[in-house]
């Protein structure tokens, strides 16, 4: 049985903390500028990028679709997937993998391997943080660290509510639990709010289209809250919309989305 270590809370804290630092250096860097550090020399690739903004959907030759996050890659080997049902990924997606054939679904990115035989799952993982989470919303998945632990490389199985929370540079990776009612609403393409106050409805909306939001202006709108569900939209829908209902303009520039009351 795999131990737990006592310092397991000051670890997982730490891991929040470095995700949320990356991720604003992650946006504030720009687009994908250099290819995954996992291609291997001589293999050719299909890639499949999605846009700043958007989210996309694609059905690879297995039936597998994924659907990509903004500013996500995704790299299919030449083959696939009869010599081999592998493709890696730089960014953050949502994976539905299906039966189709004998031979396991493999994910790699620079931090976890994932092998899952048929399932539902979403995993951010980029190259330029250290940090990767990834959540099982429905089947088995076996997930391990895609690198060399000096200390630790115990692969863990995952059921339906689990999920894994990685960093490489603490070399740290923990089976925790989560909710799944709202993973599945992402993966069905909605984005709910109730009462929701307007800081946590931008976060969502960050995490959702993989943008920084800054907001500038009366302090005093912060506490405004949110209510309705989106389907589908753009990000400029639903800025438009929120725009309307509460009262303030937006710019989309190439690094962020500025909010003005």
């Amino acid at each position: 049985m795999k131990k737990r270590r006592n310092w397991q809370p000051v670890a997982l804290g730490l891991i929040l903390a470095m995700l949320i630092t990356a991720g604003a250096l992650y946006y504030a860097a720009g687009r994908h500028t250099t290819p995954s550090v996992l291609l291997e020399p001589g293999q050719r690739y299909t890639m499949y990028q999605c846009p700043y903004g958007k989210r996309k959907a694609v059905t690879l030759a297995d039936s597998t679709v994924v659907l990509l996050n903004s500013r996500s890659r995704l790299y299919v080997p030449a083959g696939f997937p009869q010599a081999r049902r592998e493709v890696i990924l730089d960014g953050e997606a949502f994976f539905n993998v299906r039966q189709a054939l004998p031979q396991q679904f493999t994910l790699h990115t620079d931090k976890l391997n994932i092998t899952s035989p048929s399932g539902n799952f979403r995993i951010r993982s980029l190259e330029k943080q250290s940090g990767a989470t990834m959540y099982l919303l429905a089947g088995k998945a076996n997930v391990g660290k895609s690198y060399h632990s000096d200390t630790d490389n115990e692969r863990e199985n995952l059921s339906a509510g689990e999920m894994i929370l990685a960093n490489k540079d603490i070399d740290l990776m923990e089976k925790e639990t989560f909710t799944l009612a709202e993973q599945q609403d992402c993966l069905e393409g909605k984005l709910v709010f109730d009462n929701t106050p307007l800081p946590a409805a931008l976060k969502k909306m960050e995490d959702w289209f993989g943008v920084e939001v800054e907001l500038k202006g009366r302090s005093s709108s912060i506490s405004k809250a949110v209510s309705g569900v989106f389907r589908n939209d753009s990000l400029q829908d639903m800025l438009a919309t929120l725009g309307d209902s509460i009262g303030f303009t937006y710019r989309i520039t190439r690094d962020k989305v500025v909010i003005k009351f």
